[in-house]
């Protein structure tokens, strides 16, 4: 496979990565407005502590594999 045809491939996927990330803070930014509008307020804290760890965890990966892609591409 010619270099030029393996670059587009590779912007492709962090294309579509980062489409995944972008669904994910949307998600996030929703669950986040509807705690903050229904959860007791002495619940809330604890509540969005552990909902803002959840996100960072499953941000990461695509995180990270889009660091990898974008690696693979700077070091041509």
């Amino acid at each position: 496979m010619n270099t030029a045809a393996n670059d587009n491939q590779v912007t492709e996927l962090i294309a579509i990565l980062s489409t995944t990330l972008a669904n994910i803070d949307v998600e996030y930014e929703f669950e986040l407005a509807r705690i903050r509008s229904t959860a007791k307020p002495d619940l809330r804290a604890v509540i969005l502590d552990t909902v803002r760890q959840r996100h960072v965890e499953r941000r990461e990966p695509y995180v990270r594999q889009i660091a990898e892609l974008r690696t693979r591409i700077d070091a041509r």
